[in-house]
């Protein structure tokens, strides 16, 4: 019984040690391109997935401790003001200074281009603050405008970046 106690404690240890090394990373709302042309207005939809999947990608790459997420709760002001001029995706060097605000090392941003109501695509981006350099870039596509098409590919996202962090090509 000692030994699975210590073995426990040991584990826990480890778990909380990799939960403290994991680096911070600020994950700025994502952004749509939809050149679909679909006579519906689906903003309001969209913009609450946008929503879900920036919150399902930072629980999914916490809950694998992979990165502290960084609140950008702090930094709504900021970002409101420069989404009055242009996109974050636009803003020649604005993710680097959020980032830098937040305390984090690191800095996503991420857009769904929408082509057409059953085909999208995803772009993923996280740049290494010190350097202003990408350590990972993806793009994928997915089909489907559906929360559950959506949900599945910002779970395909995580995994595809923690398999790539546990080969050593994303750091």
């Amino acid at each position: 019984m000692k030994r699975f106690v210590a073995a426990f404690g040991a584990l826990f240890l480890v778990g909380v040690g990799q939960a403290l090394a994991a680096p911070r990373l600020l994950i700025l709302n994502f952004e749509i391109l939809d050149t679909s042309n679909e006579p519906v207005d689906r903003r309001s939809e969209h913009e609450r997935r946008l929503a879900m999947i920036r919150d399902h990608i930072a629980e999914a790459l916490d809950r694998r401790g992979l990165y502290q997420i960084a609140d950008n709760a702090l930094l709504e002001a900021r970002i409101h003001e420069i989404l009055a001029r242009q996109y974050l995706r636009d803003c020649n060097g604005c993710e680097i200074e959020l980032a830098q605000q937040a305390g984090a090392e690191f800095v996503m941003r991420g857009k769904f281009n929408k082509i057409s109501t059953l085909v999208g695509s995803m772009d993923i981006e996280i740049k290494r603050v010190a350097t202003d350099r990408p350590v990972y870039i993806q793009n994928f596509g997915f089909r489907g405008d559906t929360d559950e098409a959506w949900t599945r590919a910002a779970e395909f996202f995580a995994r595809s970046l923690a398999r790539k962090m546990a080969q050593g090509e994303a750091q």
